[in-house]
């Protein structure tokens, strides 16, 4: 039998009074496919003892890449990958960092995430997406980050019908709404107030902002844009 199928001796881990042990099995197979990613906190640390094991502290951020096997999981931390005891992390409180980054301006995190293969259109439990936390917080590099990823959901409503236009219109961070909305935002999509963008706005700039789109999308949508409006030089020309 190879060694690739040898039985894993591990010695037992104690946290809390409680003996923690890995399962006792060969260790699976790779994934024949991976779903979507997860993140969750390791709640005591593992050594690897096989090649294609990964080795991890207590409390560190495993982003799981396979749930197939429900005693061993594919898992990523920094960039290695490998199989852990899927009893050595939380399955009580998943963890979704890519908000949790965006939401705080780290970059770094952020930029993990999405290497680790996390959704970009992720939803906490309010149905917000990182975009919203980053516009809430106006955080305009990890808005510039976001706006790269070809799958993100830019006008994307929250529980409350909020879009990160919304967000960013109602903290007054008028550098994102102008990315937003260049970036595709739209201006006249309603939350569950039925209010848009513009009604939610306080600062002075980001109203006239919106209040210029909305007139520009409205002069589009008429089958009308501004050169267009009168009569052109050749018609009242006096030659």
């Amino acid at each position: 039998m190879s060694e690739r199928w040898a039985y894993i001796v591990s010695l037992p881990t104690i946290r809390g009074g409680v003996t923690m042990s890995a399962p006792s099995r060969p260790a699976p197979p790779p994934p024949k496919r991976i779903g979507q990613v997860q993140a969750y906190e390791a709640v005591s640390s593992y050594k690897a003892q096989k090649g294609n094991e990964l080795s991890f502290d207590e409390g560190d951020l495993l982003f799981i890449l396979d749930q197939s096997d429900p005693n061993w999981w594919m898992a990523r931390l920094d960039d290695k990958k490998g199989y852990i005891p899927s009893n050595y992390v939380s399955k009580e409180n998943v963890k979704i960092p890519i908000i949790d980054a965006a939401r705080r301006g780290n970059l770094a995190l952020l930029q993990e995430c999405l290497d680790a293969g996390m959704s970009v259109n992720s939803l906490d439990k309010s149905g917000s997406s990182s975009l919203h936390a980053a516009a809430q917080g106006g955080h305009i590099e990890c808005i510039l980050r976001l706006l790269k990823e070809p799958k993100l959901e830019i006008n994307w409503q929250n529980k409350l019908g909020d879009t990160p236009l919304h967000c960013a219109a109602y903290r007054g961070h008028a550098d994102i709404v102008q990315l937003l909305i260049n970036s595709g935002a739209r201006t006249d999509i309603v939350n569950r107030e039925k209010k848009t963008p513009r009604l939610l706005a306080k600062s002075g700039t980001v109203i006239t902002m919106l209040e210029e789109c909305t007139q520009t999308s409205s002069r589009k949508s008429s089958g009308f844009d501004h050169q267009e409006y009168g009569a052109n030089d050749s018609e009242d020309s006096d030659s």
